[in-house]
């Protein structure tokens, strides 16, 4: 296998959305991909910034502006079915660092796929990024780990110096700055009539920490509406007060995450330490529907197993 070219994020030098490439050694030759015969190209340090996607998992959707990419791993068999557990290490963490700090990769799609091979060339489809990840056990019992990439806008500029440089104070805690960057480069508001409703009920304080986030010298007040039953494909999650908490950024990371899960009697658990934090406060106009916070769980299979009765 031939060495790889310095990581570089961004769009390709002088090639065209849709443009079409005979084989992988067409790609390198354009850096588009940095691997020759490789699927992904990334490194848990750094991050992804490529993928060649051949349809080698069952649970991959390609929707266009919308793509449900499964992580490497887990022994595919020749259906794409897994038969081992995948793990968040390799080039899955470095996707994860795309998450966090909004880093673009570019997406190439394999044509006339057959067993996990593409025989018709592949083509170039642009930059995406990728609004959220979940795991889920399979049919046959074995963790699966997906993202969720959307098309980042056209026009958007990704300079290879400056791609995801939020700016972060360096003095504040490896989470804070997580927090931070995701905030300032990742997070997509969706600031609809059924959320603004929420976070006014609540008077824009947080469900779970009841810290209110100051922002204005009048004490004006920041928060934000989480999704509890994620929107969009694949999830299908929808915009009512039911599936919706106002949340402020520490706790809607956290939440988005799955470091935070909601059992069924709505205590907030501290998944990462196993300890229950305490109730989510709910008031007596919110009625929050019990089957999105299950499914919430179940977007976390790694993590939520005994939780869902805790406290």
């Amino acid at each position: 296998m031939s060495p790889s070219k310095p990581i570089r994020f961004g769009p390709p030098p002088s090639v065209s959305e849709g443009q079409w490439f005979r084989t992988h050694d067409a790609l390198y030759a354009a850096d588009v991909h940095r691997f020759r015969g490789r699927g992904i190209s990334g490194t848990s340090r750094e991050g992804v910034d490529s993928i060649v996607a051949s349809g080698g998992y069952v649970g991959d959707e390609d929707l266009g502006d919308v793509i449900v990419y499964t992580a490497q791993g887990g022994d595919p068999d020749e259906g794409g079915h897994l038969t081992a557990d995948q793990e968040l290490t390799g080039v899955n963490a470095g996707m994860l660092i795309n998450y966090r700090e909004g880093l673009p990769i570019r997406y190439v799609r394999g044509l006339g796929i057959r067993r996990g091979k593409a025989t018709e060339g592949y083509r170039y489809r642009g930059l995406y990024l990728i609004e959220g990840y979940w795991s889920v056990r399979t049919d046959r019992g074995h963790l699966m780990w997906q993202f969720r990439l959307a098309k980042a806008a056209a026009g958007e500029r990704w300079d290879a110096d400056d791609a995801g440089d939020a700016v972060v104070d360096e003095a504040l805690t490896p989470l804070e700055q997580a927090s931070a960057r995701y905030v300032s480069t990742q997070r997509r508001v969706r600031n609809t009539a059924e959320v603004r409703a929420i976070k006014s009920l609540y008077g824009n304080v947080c469900q779970m920490c009841r810290i209110p986030v100051v922002v204005g010298m009048n004490g004006a007040r920041y928060s934000e509406g989480a999704h509890i039953h994620a929107l969009g494909r694949p999830h299908g999650g929808r915009d009512i007060r039911s599936n919706i908490l106002c949340l402020c950024p520490n706790c809607h990371v956290l939440f988005d995450n799955g470091a935070r899960l909601i059992t069924d009697d709505f205590k907030v658990v501290d998944v990462l330490g196993r300890e229950v934090l305490g109730d989510l406060y709910v008031e007596p106009e919110h009625q929050i529907d019990p089957a999105c916070v299950y499914q919430h769980r179940s977007r976390w299979a790694d993590r939520s197993e005994g939780i869902s009765g805790m406290g």
